[in-house]
């Protein structure tokens, strides 16, 4: 379906996350085993002061630039750690035929069947991922609404902007502001009572003065 470059272009603005998931793959397997891209990366710096962000900028890199072994050793760890989604495409593809390797693709009907209950079970971000990785041979058009539902899920996680935010001394000022209206209310609620006591009070001074 797609070259293993491809894949991962296509996957870029969530590399860090998809290797974030087997990190401890990456830790104990991949890195110790791989030499010469370690030595690239870091030199002799020693595993453990490495951060997670300067490993997974490497490894990103490595795999843009077209790493094939690094690439399908990401592909069997992240499949082979999502293994539900696995049972659950080979069940639904297998009721559409038993010769997975005899499909070249499937019609957009055929797609939704094979994403039913899916997106509830294991969320659009790892159907995606999983489509991609492992080449499931879905219909273009539905492969592209996935893309997109997982997009609208970064766009709506997206920290707020500086612009968006306000200061401190801002948000003193606006709260000085508000305790000055509610002061300023609460004061002439409390004058109009005052005013009205007194006048009850005027009041009952002036009956009591007919009845006596």
């Amino acid at each position: 379906m797609f070259p293993m470059e491809t894949k991962f272009h296509l996957l870029q603005p969530w590399l860090h996350e998809i290797l974030d998931s087997i990190r401890r793959d990456i830790k104990t397997d991949y890195l110790p085993a791989s030499r010469e891209v370690y030595r690239t990366h870091f030199g002799n710096r020693p595993l453990n002061r490495l951060t997670a962000q300067e490993i997974y900028a490497a490894l990103s890199k490595e795999l843009l630039q077209g790493n094939q072994d690094l690439a399908e050793w990401v592909v069997n760890r992240w499949v082979f750690k999502h293994g539900e989604l696995y049972s659950h495409f080979a069940e639904k593809l297998g009721t559409i035929t038993p010769d997975f390797g005899a499909l070249k693709g499937l019609t957009e009907k055929q797609s939704e069947q094979m994403l039913e209950g899916a997106r509830e079970l294991y969320g659009v971000k790892s159907i995606y991922f999983f489509s991609v990785l492992n080449e499931v041979v879905l219909a273009p058009a539905v492969l592209q609404t996935l893309r997109q539902e997982v997009e609208a899920q970064k766009e709506l996680s997206a920290p707020v902007s500086s612009s968006d935010t306000i200061s401190e001394e801002e948000h003193q000022k606006a709260m000085a502001r508000i305790t000055e209206k509610y002061e300023q209310k609460m004061a002439g609620i409390l004058k109009k009572y005052t005013a009205d006591v007194e006048s009850l009070k005027s009041q009952v001074r002036a009956l009591q003065k007919r009845v006596g």
